[in-house]
């Protein structure tokens, strides 16, 4: 009497992992990208275009709009807009200056009005939800606005060729 055995024999499974590379052949690779993006674009290398723009609004245009509705309007909150003020511009001058800091400083700022942003959009939502009235004014968009220019800026400083010429990596 012959046992038939059945014999299931399961195929080998390959899995392909990625190796993962080592901190060094990232710096390596970003360094080389770095080179290929100034060689082919060398008008990039410097304030200009999009970062231009950031680097004026951050340390004049909102600045000066920011003072004077504190001083129109002041509050308990002027003193955190008045430091806001003083670390926009302080973010500003060194991106212009091009110093080693000025993306760690800008990723700071961009953090700040994210969190800010969100922080007044709840309390405009709330605050609009108790209040009836039937218009809305400027200022009761200005969290949003925080929020998202904030979001915009940091995809700029995050993808940005220019940025990435200028000071050597991104945020």
């Amino acid at each position: 009497e012959a046992i038939a055995m059945s014999a299931s024999v399961a195929a080998p499974v390959i899995v392909q992992t990625s190796p993962t590379p080592s901190p060094v052949a990232t710096i390596q690779s970003t360094a080389c990208e770095v080179e290929r993006i100034r060689t082919e674009h060398p008008e990039l290398i410097g304030v200009g275009g999009w970062l231009l723009w950031f680097c004026i609004v951050t340390t004049v245009i909102a600045p000066v709009i920011n003072v004077a509705s504190i001083l129109s309007n002041p509050s308990v909150y002027s003193v955190i807009d008045m430091a806001l003020v003083a670390y926009m511009i302080i973010t500003g001058v060194n991106l212009w200056r091009l110093t080693g800091r000025a993306l760690r400083l800008t990723k700071v700022l961009l953090a700040i009005q994210f969190w800010f942003g969100i922080v007044l959009f709840i309390i405009q939502i709330a605050s609009s939800n108790t209040e009836s009235t039937s218009g809305t004014s400027s200022s009761d968009t200005a969290g949003f606005r925080m929020l998202i220019s904030s979001i915009i800026w940091w995809f700029y400083f995050k993808k940005s060729k220019r940025v990435k010429a200028t000071f050597g990596k991104t945020i």
